[in-house]
């Protein structure tokens, strides 16, 4: 499988975490203290965008 797919899988993985760990916050923890499901969210901004330069460096070679 290529890179850019797998970070795209772990994107996905960290969309779910991100939404998870947000939704416990907002039902436990409303208000207080420092919500964790920032940490997830901008790795998972991170692995997207390095899947899609890997995607579009691949695309640019190819022609």
């Amino acid at each position: 499988m290529e890179t850019h797919r797998k970070l795209t899988i772990l994107g996905v993985i960290l969309l779910a975490m991100t939404f998870l760990i947000n939704y416990y916050h907002q039902q436990v923890h409303p208000g207080v203290g420092f919500n964790y499901a920032y940490i997830p969210g901008v790795t998972m901004l991170a692995v997207f965008m390095i899947s899609f330069v890997l995607f579009t460096k691949d695309r640019i070679n190819e022609n």
